[in-house]
């Protein structure tokens, strides 16, 4: 095997003996850092999504007073984005956030203090299920679940969360618009007035 010498001059050497940058350092996050970030990522989309429905909504602006037509206003909200889909809010680091966040809150006293209802839905017979930019017109009734809610974080008026079986649902209530669904949000057999240790 024949040997082959490089030459380095001099002023080079260290800069390649240097040790990284902190650049090329990789970032080490804690549970509750990696948390932090997914639940400002979650405040950043649901800002954007509010943002667009305001501008849709000043769109039907009549006499210099804002009124919206409800019926109107889902085929409006679908245009503007018509590219929504799943997961544009609940990304996977979200997802997996508020995943724990909710297996948490079954391991807290079922119901807990205050009056809080969450729309709930099942489906009818052959129902598809909810899907993104489509109403959400069939809340079948409300579930106090106030452990639940408390994991979830908050949204700003006009929005809200509901549940379609063990699914979570973000609603956008003031055009009955399915904003993005978290599939299997709750775990099998999860139901208010059931913890689990």
């Amino acid at each position: 095997m024949i040997a082959t010498l490089i030459q380095v001059p001099l002023a080079v050497l260290p800069l390649l003996l240097q040790s990284p940058t902190r650049a090329c350092e990789l970032e080490v996050l804690t549970p509750q850092a990696i948390e932090e970030r997914a639940l400002a990522e979650f405040r950043v989309a649901v800002d954007r999504y509010t943002e667009m429905r305001r501008r849709v909504q000043l769109s039907f602006e009549f006499d210099d007073e804002t009124w919206v037509e409800p019926e109107r206003v889902p085929p409006a909200i679908e245009p503007a984005q018509p590219l929504a889909r799943e997961g544009d809010i609940f990304t996977s680091e979200v997802a997996q956030v508020l995943r724990d966040r909710i297996d948490r809150s079954l391991m807290d006293r079922p119901y807990g203090t205050g009056h809080v209802l969450m729309p709930s839905a099942a489906p009818a017979p052959r129902d598809p299920g909810p899907k993104v930019n489509t109403p959400f017109g069939y809340v079948l009734g409300y579930v106090k679940w106030p452990a639940l809610v408390r994991a979830l974080p908050p949204l700003p008026p006009g929005l809200e969360y509901a549940l379609w079986l063990g699914d979570l649902v973000l609603l956008d209530r003031e055009s009955d618009v399915v904003v993005d669904i978290l599939r299997y949000a709750l775990p099998p057999g999860a139901h208010p007035g059931v913890s689990y240790p």
